[in-house]
């Protein structure tokens, strides 16, 4: 299992494919979004604000998830 914020898990064995939503606004800073999507269709997103009380480092969850012995190979 990989603690994707200070209160979700996933396990990686089931992570059909990661992305990443980066969007730019012309008053203020962007934001990346990691989006897991897993083999059941579900999604989750990580908001990568590792600076933040309880926020995520969006770009240490995907590289532990890609790092994971048994990443993907969840399929039934």
């Amino acid at each position: 299992m990989v603690r994707i914020d200070k209160d979700r898990h996933v396990n990686p064995a089931f992570v059909s494919f990661l992305e990443w939503d980066r969007r730019h606004y012309m008053n203020g800073p962007g934001e990346s979004v990691l989006v897991i999507t897993m083999y059941d269709g579900t999604t989750h997103r990580v908001r990568h604000e590792p600076g933040y009380y309880g926020g995520a480092d969006a770009y240490a969850v995907e590289k532990a998830i890609l790092s994971a012995p048994n990443f993907g190979q969840g399929v039934i």
